[in-house]
Parts: structure tokens; sequence; C-alpha cells
């Protein structure tokens, strides 16, 4: 396998914000496998040439423009971004691991090295950007995924079964290694113990870990209670936890860079970055856990509700029976006394039988199918029911 680069995500400072340094940098991420690139634009970098400083202005105005208008503005801002992501594509390339490293555990994807390139000018009179090599971004500084751990958080995990990300396997679902999970982000995965399995992010704000310490319950640890208290029948077709990503720092970022405080200051400072930071961040032996992630067992599907039922090659029949079997899912999870929280058709998997599975647990709303007053309870579910059938039946009358 050759190296790779994809384009992943860029941002910029949004049309509210105020006009100054901070505000103005254009900035967007390339994976390749081994490593990650941020790709800066900052006006200070560009200052010392009024014509460079003019283009940035200017690119920043189509990126604005996106915000607030139509499909052609998107599109603009997407060939600006490509246009400005070319000039470093050579720096990339030199940059990029090689021989290849790892590319088969899921490690490999959340913890692969983050490169700093920013587009500098040279002189006054410059009228090309030159792509700086600024460096690799310091483990002091760099929150890594998933939510740190104190030692009373052990305890609540206690009935889950826990993993480190180096023991799951990736899974590439795709000949083509541009559509690799090292790339793309993992979501096919093997398990510690050759479960297939359906892996999910859990960042700070998705954490189990803020309700369990507040002693009120979690989805995927109030399931396999009521299923074992045959409240809950133990094929029921919903999504399942297998197991919690735990990860300990002095376990995985072994191979992050540590720079001096000397260094941090010199390079980091001016950026806006917090470099006060404990001493411990920079010893490879400290011990912190995070929670990264979760594995859900996998289920072969289809697509998504929303895929699949608006289409006119989608039987009338296998409508109404979906609308059926939803509303009996749902009834199955009130009776045991659980809620599902984030009903909409995205969140409904249809399997290879054409049978309905309920995902995303983990509560929540989306605007349109659930009123905010009826969030994460079981009036919300049936809200979002009642919603998803009309949807169903519209589609039915009119189907694309």
């Amino acid at each position: 396998m050759t190296q790779r680069f994809f384009f992943t995500e860029f941002q910029w400072s949004t049309i509210e914000a105020h006009h100054d340094d901070d505000d103005e940098i254009i900035k967007f991420q390339v994976r390749c496998f081994g490593a990650e690139f941020e790709i800066q634009y900052r006006p200070q970098n560009l200052s010392l040439s009024p014509c460079l400083l003019k283009q940035h202005h200017s690119s920043l105005a189509i990126m604005r423009a996106n915000e607030v208008r139509d499909n052609r503005d998107r599109e603009k801002a997407l060939e600006e971004i490509h246009r400005l992501k070319k000039l470093f594509e050579e720096l990339m390339v030199k940059l990029a691991p090689n021989p290849l490293p790892s590319t088969d555990y899921l490690s490999d994807y959340l913890y692969a090295p983050l490169l700093i390139l920013e587009a500098k000018a040279e002189a006054q009179d410059s009228t090309i950007i030159h792509p700086h090599f600024k460096g690799e971004f310091p483990r002091q500084i760099r929150l890594p995924a998933g939510q740190g751990m104190s030692t009373r958080d052990d305890s609540l995990l206690k009935s889950m079964k826990c993993s480190s990300s180096r023991q799951v396997r990736l899974i590439s679902t795709s000949s083509d290694p541009e559509q690799h999970p090292c790339l793309r982000g993992p979501t096919k995965v093997i398990a510690e113990n050759g479960t297939i399995c359906y892996y999910k992010d859990l960042p700070p704000w998705l954490t189990p870990l803020g309700r369990l310490r507040r002693g009120r319950p979690w989805i995927h640890i109030e399931i396999p209670a009521a299923i074992a208290a045959k409240k809950l029948r133990p094929d029921i077709r919903i999504c399942q936890l297998h197991s919690v990503i735990v990860d300990d720092d002095c376990e995985v970022l072994q191979h992050w860079f540590v720079a001096t405080k000397k260094e941090i200051v010199a390079k980091w400072e001016n950026d806006g970055f917090d470099i006060r930071t404990p001493e411990q961040y920079a010893d490879l032996s400290h011990s912190k856990k995070r929670l990264v992630g979760m594995l859900l067992h996998y289920i072969e599907n289809k697509g998504t509700l929303e895929e699949i039922a608006p289409w006119s090659d989608c039987l009338d029949k296998s409508r109404r029976r979906w609308a059926a079997e939803l509303e009996g899912l749902v009834g199955e999870l009130h009776a045991a006394g659980l809620v599902w929280g984030d009903v909409k058709p995205s969140n409904v998997l249809v399997d290879r039988d054409d049978r309905l599975w309920l995902i995303d647990l983990e509560g929540s709303y989306t605007p349109g199918w659930v009123d905010e007053a009826n969030r994460d309870s079981q009036e919300g579910d049936l809200q979002g029911v009642k919603r998803i059938k009309e949807w169903l039946a519209k589609w039915s009358e009119k189907p694309c």
C-alpha cells in the first residue's frame, strides 16, 4: 500500500467574528497513513506582503459567503480550499511517514502525530505563499480523544467490559486505499475477542461519566440489566454495547512529541494555546486514563430508514410494516422503563432482512422530530414515532 492523503475538514472564522488576527484564520486538516496535517493561514504570517494579505482576505470572504448563500458558494469555498491546500502538497509528501507505519489498530487512527504547516510571506513583495513546517504539535498542549477519568470512575464502569484501542483492529470495507479507516475514520472494527463491532467516539459532551458521577443511569448499563431481569428480550432489535474503550496515556501516547518549555513558549504561545500545563504531561510514564469510545455489536444493514424509505423502489407495504415495527420496538423499551431519546429516521437501521433496528440510544433530541420540552422522555419518543409514521406515509403518497 502506498501513501495517500485525504482532506478531512476545514474551518474559518465565522461571519460574526471580530476582525482581529485570531478571527481571520483559515485552517484545514489532511490525513495520511501515520500522520495528520493541519494547514493554517494566519494573517500575522502574511502581513509582510500586502499582496498575500489581500489574497487571504479574499479567500476568507469566499468562505464566509458559503455560510449564508447557496450551493454555488459552497462549491466556490471548496475550490478555494483545494487551491490553498495544493500549495502544501509537496511539503506533505516530504513529511509523510515513509515507510508506512501500522494502520491496523484503532490506536493508529486516534493517536496519529499532528504536524502543523503554515502559509508564510517571505518578503514584502512576495506574491507566492511559502509553505512552512512549523513543527509537530507538542504532547503537553494537545488534547487527546475522550474524557479524563478519575480513580472513582473505574468503579463506575466496573459492570462493563473495557478494552484499549490498541486491542481493536480496523476493518477496511473497500479495496480502495483512499477509503481506508485510518484516513476516513473507523466504523466497522474487530474487538479483542473477535466480535465484529461498530466504533463510536465518546467526546467529552457525550460520555456517560457525567451521568454516572451524579448517580444517574446510562442506557447501555440499563439495557443488559433489563435483559437480565427479563424486562427486555435478549434479541430485541436495538443496538447493544459490547465494550467501552479506555486508554492510558502512558501506553498510547509514547510516540507523541514532547517539547521543552522554551520550545513551547517560542513556537506556540502566540497561537493562543494555554502553555501552563502540569509537568506530568511531559512525563511519558505518567498514567492518565481516558474514556475514548464504545464498541456496539455490529448490525449488518442496507442503510438507515432516512436513506431507504423515500425512494420509489421502496414498497408501500414495507413502509406500513416499518411503522408498526417502530411502534412495537419503542413500546418494548417503554415497558422496560427505558427511553430511546434521539428519535428520527436516521437513527433507525434497516437490516439485510428488511427489519428495523433502533440505534443511537444515548439521548438528546433533534428539532423537528422531538420537541425540546419532551427531550429524553417517553413522551418525546412517542412524539418522534408519530412524526416518523407521518413521514413514512408522506413518502408512500409521493416517493422520490
